[in-house]
């Protein structure tokens, strides 16, 4: 092995430059498995951020199965979510472009066909998280009207005939999840209402799907789960008439079930399937979410996460959770987002989307009779074979994995992960302790990923150490701890990241003295008050980052419009908590330089908020970088802004952390 080479932290040549980690920023979602295929969606920054349905070939081989030039993308809730369904080989997606809904029945079907009315007539609809009826006759949605504010509701549209939109659930401020039972009798959704967000307090419906001249309607619905103070979510139908769903009434989000023939029973004939403390659920910013699977015995493959990272576990559905615990299955993912069962060529397959700790997200498929059979081996691990096409392996060497840690507060545990500098190439001077950069995720109920991230090693292989915490608000830890936040963002979070970074340097492994911070969205508020706060940091990094919290209480969209009561306040009587909170009001304040990476087009943190706080922060003497990237939305896909938003920050860093900055290899 070759002996390394010593350079001065953060000047490493690293073989990840910025242009190949843009271009390696394929997303993958809405992981399905149908007409014997797995397919999913692929979000490519080399193609602008196109969104492309793939389909898993029987040669092993993936290939493209949307039109031609179409990016398959919903704006509901501005996060999206559910923009496509496959059913055999027909293909119903939200076409970016016009957000109208359209059916496709494959290359050799013919052009798509619109579902949903265009021109003055669509009314700024937007259409997402779809499912057929059983008799094929209407496909049920959700839209999204923004032209005239009207809300949300749950809408039926027909498979043939001209285009049109039939209301069926329209009485809450949000509606999600419409899924139409396998007979054709119910219809159940999740609904909730202003102040609240879907994590915060949400409600499962069932409801009978009846018709009256051709045309369906929902009667008599009923409150199956949730309520006020309890989060549901992801509800699944059984192909015995029983319903799944995910609700967090024991402190966690837990799978529950309502037995068959107990749909006029409320609450009481639930069943909990698994009392396992993990999070079987994840916030749904976006909708579609699917973490839950039933396999061809009956029982149900689920993602739970314990402590940070996901697993694969069977719970059986016949007993009560205190009767039979789940079964872990062996599988590489520590960070999973989708799973999906179903035929698969010529036989039944459990299907995940996910990463491991030195590989990008990835498809794979496994039999499902090696993970059910009771009979195998304890320990056994099933066969998983790769279906998505395989991205260009890292460096040996050259990958920093996530090592849990964990920091003791006076407020309490920080849960996080460290990700230390490495290199196959090179080594810091004799005695030296690398530089930090701290990462502040959004949300700010979202949570850090222990899957690979070419973004993380783009600087770990030059010498930085990253930090990610999930500071008290994340999710992942139950709701206790997701709302250890309220009433306190802008506050709480900061000081768990600025603890998280003094407890590294206190431990001797990190350089107190060289650390910044940077965040996404609502991180980079964290990250931008964490100089507020603190005087431990250097400088702070925001990425689309809230910089004014009225100014966004006033100008953000509809689905986010009320988060702020739970997080700081209800104004009008809050204002002076958020003016005091709000970067913005006090740029004489922060202790350390700044860089502002911001979306022309972003709806939710508008872009005027950056550009304002830049001038504030030139004003106040603060050392300021503010660049707007034309085109780009909440959340960066095009592989050419990734790059330079990359590079700019890799610079910044150069310049406040001392060393200086290696582009390339």
């Amino acid at each position: 092995m070759e002996e390394r080479q010593r350079a001065p932290f953060g000047s490493w040549p690293s073989p990840f430059v910025a242009a190949e980690v843009a271009a390696g920023k394929v997303s993958r979602s809405a992981l399905q498995i149908a007409g014997g295929a797995a397919v999913w969606l692929e979000g490519r920054p080399e193609e602008g951020g196109r969104q492309v349905l793939v389909r898993s070939g029987p040669d092993g081989v993936p290939v493209d199965w949307s039109p031609p030039g179409v990016s398959i993308r919903s704006r509901v809730h501005e996060y999206g979510g559910g923009a496509v369904t496959v059913s055999d080989r027909t293909v119903v997606y939200v076409d970016q472009a016009d957000q109208r809904l359209y059916r496709w029945m494959g290359p050799d079907g013919g052009p798509p066909e619109p579902l949903t009315p265009g021109g003055p007539e669509a009314d700024g609809a937007r259409y997402a998280d779809g499912r057929w009826t059983a008799d094929r006759g209407w496909f049920v949605c959700v839209e999204e009207r923004t032209a005239d504010r009207s809300g949300r509701r749950l809408v039926a549209v027909p498979a043939d005939g001209p285009p049109q939109v039939v209301m069926l659930v329209g009485e809450q401020d949000f509606v999600a999840a419409p899924r139409p039972s396998p007979d054709g009798r119910h219809l159940a959704w999740v609904g909730w209402d202003h102040p609240d967000m879907p994590w915060d307090a949400s409600t499962l419906w069932v409801g009978r799907l009846e018709s009256t001249g051709g045309v369906p309607r929902v009667v008599g619905a009923e409150r199956v789960a949730g309520g006020h103070g309890v989060s549901v979510g992801q509800p699944l139908w059984c192909r015995d008439g029983g319903l799944v769903l995910v609700s967090d009434q024991s402190g966690w989000w837990q799978p529950y079930r309502l037995p068959p023939g107990a749909l006029d029973v409320p609450d009481g004939a639930l069943v909990r399937l698994c009392a396992l403390e993990a999070e079987f659920h994840a916030p749904d910013w976006a909708l579609g979410q699917a973490t839950m699977a039933e396999l061809p015995d009956g029982s149900l493959a689920c993602r739970a996460r314990v402590d940070g990272r996901d697993t694969v576990v069977v719970v059986p559905v016949g007993k009560a959770a205190s009767d039979h615990p789940p079964r872990v299955v062996p599988q590489p993912c520590v960070t999973i987002s989708g799973l999906a069962a179903g035929p698969l060529g010529d036989r039944m397959a459990l299907v995940v989307l996910g990463s491991t700790p030195d590989a990008p997200p990835a498809v794979s498929a496994a039999d499902a009779a090696a993970i059910t059979d009771p009979t195998a081996p304890a320990g056994g691990r099933p066969g998983w074979e790769r279906l998505s096409a395989p991205s260009s392996a890292p460096p040996d060497g050259d990958v920093s994995r996530a090592a849990p840690v964990v920091a003791r507060t006076a407020e309490g545990p920080v849960h996080g992960l460290v990700y230390f500098p490495t290199s196959s190439r090179w080594t810091g001077p004799a005695g030296a302790l690398p530089p930090l950069v701290v990462f502040c995720h959004g949300g700010p109920t979202g949570a850090v990923e222990p899957g690979f991230d070419p973004l993380v090693q783009f600087f770990t292989s030059r010498g930085l150490a990253v930090a990610a915490v999930d500071y008290r608000g994340s999710s992942g830890y139950g709701r206790r701890y997701r709302e250890g936040l309220r009433g306190r963002w802008g506050v709480g979070d900061v000081d768990d990241c600025v603890a998280f970074a003094v407890a590294l340097a206190d431990r001797g492994v990190v350089d107190g003295g060289r650390m910044a911070i940077r965040g996404t969205s609502s991180g980079g508020l964290t990250a931008l008050a964490a100089l507020m706060r603190s005087d431990r940091f250097a400088g702070a990094v925001a990425w689309y980052g809230v910089t004014d919290l009225e100014a966004l209480a006033r100008d953000t969209h509809e689905f986010e419009s009320r988060y702020l009561d739970s997080l700081v306040g209800p104004l009008p009587a809050a204002a002076a908590t958020y003016r005091e909170r709000s970067p913005m009001h006090h740029p004489d304040r922060l202790s350390g330089a700044v860089l502002l990476l911001q979306g022309l087009d972003d709806p939710v943190v508008p872009a005027a908020q950056s550009a304002e706080f830049a001038r504030a922060l030139e004003a106040a003497g603060v050392r300021c970088r503010y660049r707007a990237f034309a085109g780009e939305s909440h959340g960066f896909r095009r592989s050419e802004t990734i790059r330079a938003a990359l590079e700019e920050e890799l610079a910044f860093y150069g310049d406040i952390l001392g060393f200086e900055a290696s582009p390339g290899r």
